[in-house]
C-alpha cells in the first residue's frame, strides 16, 4: 500500500476520524507549516483535494489543520496530475491541487504549495550602504598603500641611477668597507692633532716661562724720572707686540662667541704657571670700547682694594706712580691667610685708540694693554728670603663687532647671553695672561702651597669679574 492514500470519507465516523486525526496526509497549514500523520488506512490510489469548508468541521481550516491547500504531490504511477475543483458555495474560495508521489529515492521534503496569498509581491531584500566616510578612508588608505609602493620604486630607480653614474657603492658590503676607511682616517687625524697639541703642550710646559710672548727686560734704576722714561719707551714696542699676538691668537674664532682656554703645569724648576686665553663678548654696554676701556683702568688702579675683598687677604701697595694712565707700576705685597707674604712687581702699559665702529671691526675703536714684570728693580727690590714672587704676562684687546649670533635673525640657540636685538655692537674682550709662581727656598707646609696656587689661579677670573661689576654687567663665578 502506498504511504500516501486518498480516504474518502463516506460514512460520518470516518469523516469525524478524519477531523481528529487526518491519517497519512501531508498539510500545508497556514501556508506555512507542513505536518505528516501516519496510520495504515487503506483507500483509492490518488489523493484527492478537498476543501473542506467552515460549515461542516466548524472551524476554520487555517487553523484547525485541514487540508486546505495540497499541491504538488507525485504518485508512484504518475508524474504530475492535475484536478480542477468547483467554486465552493460554502467557503467561497478557489484552489487548484496536483498531487504527485514522490519518488522512492527522494527524501520526505516539503511539497512546494502556491496559493493565492503566495502569489503576491515577494519581499525585497535591500542590501546594506556603506557610509561615506568609510567609503573615503577605504580610498585613503589605498593611495597612502599605492603612494608608499611608489615611493620604494622611485628611491630603488634613484639609487640605480647612482650607482650607474658611479657616485655610490653596489653593494652594502663595499659601502661599510668605505665606512670603516672613513673613520679610520679621522681618527688617525684626530691622532695628529693630539700630537700637535703634545707638542705645543710640551713646548709651553719646557719653554714657555722661559722665553714669555711679548719678552722684554725690564730693568729700573733708583731714579724716577729714569725709570719713567724706561717705561715709556718701552710702552709703543710692547703695546704693538701685545696686539699683534692676540690677533694671530684669536685668528679664525668667532668674535662674538665666548672661548676660554687654560693649562696648569709645574716646570723643571719647581715653578707653578697658569696659562689662560679667552674670549668673552659683553653684550649690552653703555658707551661701547671707552667704557670697558675705562673699568680696566679703573680696576688696575685698585688692584690692591680689590684682591683683599675678593680673596681675603691683606695687600697693600708700596709704590706710589699713579700720575700716568698710559705707563703705570704696581708694587703689591699681599699676606695668605696661612702668613706667607707674596709680591708682584708689575708694569701696565694701556693705549685707547678712537675711530669708527665698522661691521667687522677692522679699523675701528680699540684699546689694548699690556702687562709685564719686572726684572730687576733697584728702587723696589725683591726679597726672596722673606716673600714668594710671583711674576704675570698679560695682553688685552678690547674691541667692537656688530653681533651676528641673534636668535631671532639666525635661529642659534647659543647661550643665554645673546643680543636683544639683531645688529647690535658688541664689544669683545680678548686677553692671554701667564701667572708664574716661582719656586722659593721657604719652608712652606704642603696646604700653604696650595693656597698660593690658588690664588693664583683665581687671580685671572677675579679681574674680569671686577670689570663686568663696574660696567653693571653679570658677573660670572
Amino acid at each position: 500500500m502506498d504511504a500516501f492514500q486518498m480516504l474518502s470519507p463516506s460514512s460520518d465516523v470516518q469523516q469525524r476520524q478524519l477531523r481528529q486525526h487526518p491519517h497519512n496526509a501531508l498539510i500545508v497549514r497556514d501556508n506555512r507549516q507542513l505536518q505528516v500523520y501516519s496510520a495504515p488506512i487503506s483507500g483509492s490510489n490518488y489523493w484527492q483535494s478537498q476543501f473542506i469548508s467552515t460549515h461542516e468541521y466548524g472551524e476554520s481550516h487555517l487553523h484547525a489543520g485541514a487540508a486546505a491547500t495540497l499541491v504538488g504531490f507525485t504518485t508512484a504511477d504518475s508524474r504530475s496530475a492535475s484536478v480542477d475543483d468547483d467554486d465552493s458555495g460554502d467557503t467561497g474560495e478557489e484552489a487548484t491541487a496536483a498531487s504527485r508521489s514522490p519518488s522512492p529515492s527522494a527524501s520526505a521534503s516539503p511539497p512546494k504549495a502556491t496559493t493565492k496569498g503566495m502569489q503576491g509581491k515577494k519581499k525585497r531584500v535591500f542590501k546594506k550602504r556603506k557610509a561615506t566616510h568609510t567609503i573615503r578612508k577605504e580610498q585613503k588608505t589605498a593611495l597612502e598603500h599605492e603612494i608608499q609602493e611608489l615611493q620604494v620604486k622611485l628611491d630603488a630607480i634613484k639609487f640605480q641611477a647612482l650607482v650607474q653614474r658611479g657616485e655610490v657603492s653596489r653593494t652594502h658590503q663595499e659601502r661599510a668597507v668605505e665606512n670603516a676607511v672613513l673613520r679610520e682616517s679621522i681618527q688617525g687625524q684626530h691622532l695628529v692633532m693630539a700630537q700637535a697639541q703634545a707638542l705645543l703642550s710640551g713646548h709651553t710646559q719646557h719653554h714657555l716661562y722661559g722665553i714669555r710672548p711679548m719678552e722684554m727686560k725690564i730693568c729700573l734704576s733708583a731714579d724716577r724720572a729714569e725709570r719713567h722714561e724706561v717705561l715709556t719707551a718701552l710702552r709703543g714696542p710692547k703695546l704693538r707686540e701685545a696686539m699683534l699676538f692676540l690677533q694671530a691668537r684669536s685668528h679664525g674664532l668667532d668674535p662674538t662667541s665666548a672661548y676660554f682656554q687654560e693649562e696648569r703645569f709645574d716646570t723643571a724648576e719647581g715653578d707653578f704657571c697658569v696659562t689662560r686665553f679667552e674670549v668673552t663678548p659683553l653684550r649690552g654696554v653703555a658707551g661701547g670700547v671707552r667704557a670697558v676701556f675705562d673699568a680696566v683702568l679703573q680696576n688696575a688702579f685698585n688692584a690692591e682694594i680689590i684682591i683683599s675683598e675678593t680673596s681675603g687677604h691683606i695687600t697693600i701697595r708700596e709704590d706710589d706712580d699713579l700720575n700716568d694712565d698710559n705707563v703705570s707700576q704696581m708694587r703689591l705685597v699681599s699676606q695668605t691667610s696661612r702668613g706667607v707674604l707674596l709680591e708682584n712687581n708689575l708694569v701696565h702699559f694701556a693705549e685707547f685708540s678712537p675711530g669708527k665702529d665698522t661691521k667687522d671691526g677692522e679699523g675701528g675703536t680699540y684699546a689694548v694693554t699690556a702687562t709685564d714684570f719686572a726684572d730687576e728693580d733697584e728702587l723696589y727690590p725683591y726679597r726672596p728670603h722673606e716673600r714668594v714672587r710671583r711674576d704675570a704676562t698679560a695682553a688685552m684687546l678690547v674691541t667692537s663687532y656688530m653681533d651676528t649670533s641673534h636668535t631671532a635673525a639666525h635661529g642659534d640657540k647659543r647661550s643665554q647671553f645673546t643680543s636683544e636685538r639683531p645688529g647690535e655692537l658688541v664689544v669683545v674682550v680678548t686677553r692671554w695672561s701667564c701667572s708664574r709662581v716661582c719656586h722659593t727656598d721657604l719652608q712652606l707646609s704642603r696646604h700653604a702651597q696650595l693656597e698660593l696656587r690658588n690664588t693664583s689661579i683665581r687671580s685671572a677670573n677675579t679681574f674680569l669679574n671686577c670689570v663686568r661689576e663696574t660696567l653693571g654687567l653679570t658677573i660670572v663665578t
